[in-house]
């Protein structure tokens, strides 16, 4: 039985993700990945400052940082679509929460405290020392919520972290768009009640 839902953040509750945003301002993902993934893993563990992060980014491409901040800005704001429809579809019947690999306070820039009160448990890679794709912070965010991880669907826009998620036996969707999220998770709602 089915009892949380819990979502990544960036490229599923806002924007469209980070590497895509480095891609469209002018970034080459292929030749920049190794630098991507580590500075992205820095800033997740806390170990880099959000504004460092931005700023070795900024100059990896060759933009001024406001240029660089202003873009991160203006791509990452809230899926209101799919925040109304966790407020009002799922919250009243499941436990809902927020896994993100994210830095210090990211969130609460990113949110409204009313978007982040929707939540039952809002777990940060940074502040709680575990970043996906490590088995521990879905057990930790599943502990916090007082079920089982069997009892949990996960979603997020990496197929790697929805693996991780399914081998610990979540169930999990890869988030493409609001539409196809609400028929797949709808789907698998429906199959737990048999």
């Amino acid at each position: 039985m089915i009892k949380a839902i819990i979502f990544d953040c960036f490229g599923v509750l806002a924007g469209s993700g980070f590497k895509e945003i480095y891609r469209q301002a002018g970034g080459d993902l292929r030749k920049d990945e190794t630098f991507l993934d580590d500075v992205l893993k820095a800033a997740n563990s806390g170990v880099l400052a959000s504004r460092e992060m931005h700023q070795q980014v900024a100059n990896r491409i060759g933009l001024p940082y406001d240029a660089w901040y202003e873009t991160v800005q203006e791509n990452e704001l809230p899926n209101l679509e799919l925040l109304k429809y966790i407020e009002l579809e799922l919250k009243p019947k499941y436990k809902v929460a927020i896994l993100s690999n994210a830095n210090h306070g990211t969130l609460k820039r990113k949110f409204t405290e009313e978007q982040l009160n929707i939540f039952d448990q809002v777990t940060v890679s940074a502040e709680v020392g575990l970043i996906k794709p490590n088995a521990e912070i879905y057990e930790y965010t599943a502990d916090k919520l007082d079920i089982g991880v069997n009892e949990c669907i996960f979603t997020d826009d990496s197929e790697n972290y929805c693996e991780a998620a399914e081998a610990l036996g979540m169930q999990a969707i890869v988030y493409k768009d609001f539409e196809s999220f609400k028929q797949q998770l709808e789907q698998l709602l429906a199959d737990s009640q048999t």
